[in-house]
């Protein structure tokens, strides 16, 4: 059976472009796959020479026909494509459907791993966890140490990533420690002891993030690897936080350039390197120079659309700098750009803690844009139709927050009455109505009997939860026609098929938002994606249309009744 769905499978890639043909050169002709691999190998780093072997490992497994091969192909070609990021992913997508076929000892795995670190890159910290984590299950599965250490690796830095530094340390340890004496990459080690290195200095702990940046810097020079330039970066954002501001100037200045040049390696070093040399021209009473710096920050924002937590901060200093100049067209400009960051770090690090919000809380922001406005609007008119106008704005800000303090009133009445009459809704909703007769409907009463009985079945099977569940569908799948199926959901449901498919499925999430916790910590997205929609919106329409109150709700609410 797998041999049959791999031939399948096969067959479909061909009509996708995977199986075009190839012009193997004459020089690897006669060459068998496991030679060509080992010279796959041999030049990784000539990506001339690694493009065109790809490419040969792919044309040798389609003719040979060996799963395995395949597999390794599809993931080795997917390299190829660098900046052709769906390309990219199409290839790896590949490589992981035959290797959840085949299930060797690294695929599919590895290939899970090289998925999540192409998400990882594009700050979608969510889909990377979801790969790790696939990833992670086929090394424990078949005891694949390796690739589980380094997974774990990988998590951990997305650990960091939501200021979880202090669990992150403890997984980086532990990979280091295991490390030692195995067949790890040097580069592989050097990332250990910087990541770990920099999870130190997050907490606080800034003696053992010295040690593991002298480590990390001995380590790179003993192997004549270029990476000492972040290890010398990142003492010298250590140094800074131990006060010895001009060695932490002359540290970070000669790592910068290499972070410059090597910024997709981890953009958060740049980020990091441009925010502390910020503050520390502020500290030597450089304004000039700090804010050439903060507007770097502003700058690669822009222009590359990364967004981190010092991202944040360096929104923060910038205003700050305003502040204190009294300029407050810049002050309203990068409050605006300030709140655009909190909506990018809302999205990407959905799980956040409260950590992430600082001096510049959402209702602080609110405040301040508004007085800001306020007075340039003082200075411009002077005139007494201007106060009219504050003394509006004023009265709309106050019936605003009346109006979301109501809301939330209603919101949280909405939520007592779904947690305390959820299942007596459930019963009312769900029973069958006895109201319509078979012969009111044109049906015969055999009929009728048999769909309600493969509904129900539908239902315990929770068939809801597919995404492509349509009436079409379900018809076929309970073998009648979509007419009588309309009709019977109609008259005994009394609701359309389509509502009558959503309401199960959000009957379904509520009873699972209920019960398990770490559903609750899910994105609404995959959340959505987990009971059968096709995009949030649709889902949040749907459980507000149900429920009277909307997923996010809902969800931060338990969160505030099972947390002691």
């Amino acid at each position: 059976m797998p041999l049959i769905r791999l031939t399948i499978f096969l067959f479909f890639l061909s009509f996708l472009g995977f199986g075009q043909s190839f012009t193997i050169p004459d020089s690897l002709q006669h060459k068998t796959f496991d030679e060509v691999e080992q010279q796959f190998y041999a030049f990784l780093d000539d990506s001339i020479r690694k493009t065109t072997y790809a490419q040969v490992l792919l044309a040798k497994a389609k003719a040979i026909k060996e799963p395995l091969a395949l597999a390794k192909s599809y993931r080795y070609v997917s390299f190829n494509y660098r900046n052709d990021i769906p390309k990219r992913v199409a290839y790896l997508d590949s490589s992981i459907a035959i290797g959840k076929v085949i299930k060797t000892n690294d695929y599919p795995g590895i290939s899970y791993s090289n998925l999540a670190l192409i998400y990882f890159h594009q700050v979608n910290y969510n889909k990377a966890l979801d790969n790790y984590l696939l990833a992670l299950e086929h090394a424990t599965s078949l005891d694949n140490q390796k690739l589980y250490y380094v997974t774990k690796h990988n998590i951990a830095l997305i650990k960091t990533k939501i200021d979880e530094n202090k669990d992150a340390i403890k997984i980086f340890k532990e990979v280091l420690a295991y490390k030692k004496g195995k067949s790890f990459t040097d580069r592989s080690k050097l990332l250990t002891y910087l990541t770990l290195a920099n999870a130190y200095r997050k907490t606080g702990v800034l003696d053992s993030a010295s040690l593991y940046n002298a480590k990390g810097y001995q380590l790179a020079k003993r192997k004549e690897s270029d990476m000492h330039h972040f290890f010398t970066l990142s003492q010298g954002i250590n140094l800074f936080y131990q006060e010895q501001y001009n060695a932490s100037l002359d540290s970070i200045l000669k790592g910068m350039p290499y972070a410059v040049n090597k910024s997709e390696f981890d953009r958060e070093f740049l980020v990091s390197g441009y925010l502390h040399l910020g503050k520390l021209y502020t500290k030597l009473n450089d304004n000039e120079i700090s804010l050439k710096y903060l507007q770097k920050i502003d700058q690669l924002h822009d222009s590359i659309n990364f967004t981190s937590i010092e991202t944040r901060h360096g929104y923060e200093e910038l205003i700050d700098y305003y502040k204190k100049g009294d300029d407050k067209n810049k002050q309203l400009y990068y409050i605006n750009k300030l709140f655009r960051v909190d909506s990018i770090l809302d999205t990407n690090y959905k799980n956040l803690s409260k950590k992430i919000v600082t001096a510049y809380d959402t209702p602080t922001l609110i405040a301040e844009k508004q007085q800001l406005i306020n007075d340039l609007k003082k200075r411009e008119e002077r005139t007494s139709l201007k106060l009219t106008i504050a003394i509006i704005v004023t009265l709309m800000i106050i019936i605003f927050f009346i109006f979301i303090y109501a809301k939330n009133l209603i919101y949280k009445k909405r939520f007592r009455e779904l947690m305390n009459t959820q299942q007596q809704t459930i019963k009312k909703q769900f029973r069958y109505k006895n109201t319509s007769t078979p012969e009111s409907i044109g049906i015969a009463q055999n009929i009728v009997n048999e769909i309600l009985t493969k509904l129900t079945n539908f239902e315990k099977k929770q068939g809801f939860l597919s995404p492509n569940i349509t009436t079409n569908i379900l018809a076929k799948q309970l073998q009648t026609n979509t007419k009588y199926l309309s009709k019977v959901i109609n008259a005994y449901k009394q609701k359309s098929s389509r509502l009558y498919i959503n309401e199960l499925r959000i009957e379904y999430v509520i009873k699972k938002l209920q019960n398990d916790p770490k559903f609750r910590l899910y994105s609404i997205k995959a959340i959505a994606h987990d009971c059968g929609f096709n995009t949030s919106e649709v889902f949040s329409k749907s459980f507000y249309k149900q429920t009277g109150i909307y997923p996010s709700y809902f969800i931060k609410q338990l969160a505030k009744k099972y947390i002691k």
